[in-house]
């Protein structure tokens, strides 16, 4: 490499960075804008505030047992992981049913009979 060769570190840019804070759990990412995003991949702005991933399933999830009052824990638990499936499956139906379990930490048998209940199938 000559040495009048400018060197850029990792964490350097020329590039436009922006800054995304999540309203729930304040974690702050930065990205480098590809087109007209506001916010970054994965990422959601709800009534003006936005959600990372896995605040997002957390939101899916609190959603689900909202309605359960005070529950046996393993109805509970039951109860949750339909909703991260049912989260994941949703966020983008066309993944395979193996990457979905894995993201929502599942069997693909259980995510199978997720799209069946929701009526969602993968395009081919």
């Amino acid at each position: 490499m000559p040495p009048t060769a400018e060197l850029l570190l990792p964490t350097e840019t020329d590039e436009k960075v922006l800054e995304r804070t999540c309203a729930r759990c304040e974690m702050t990412t930065t990205w480098i804008p590809r087109g007209k995003e506001k916010v970054p991949a994965n990422w959601i702005t709800k009534n003006g505030q936005a959600y990372c991933l896995a605040c997002r399933r957390e939101l899916a999830v609190d959603d689900a047992l909202a309605d359960m009052g005070e529950d046996a824990p393993a109805v509970r638990a039951k109860v949750r992981s339909q909703a991260v499936v049912e989260f994941e499956i949703r966020r983008d139906p066309d993944r395979r049913d193996g990457d979905i379990a894995r993201a929502a930490r599942c069997s693909v048998m259980a995510v199978s009979k997720a799209r069946k209940r929701l009526g969602i199938k993968r395009a081919a």
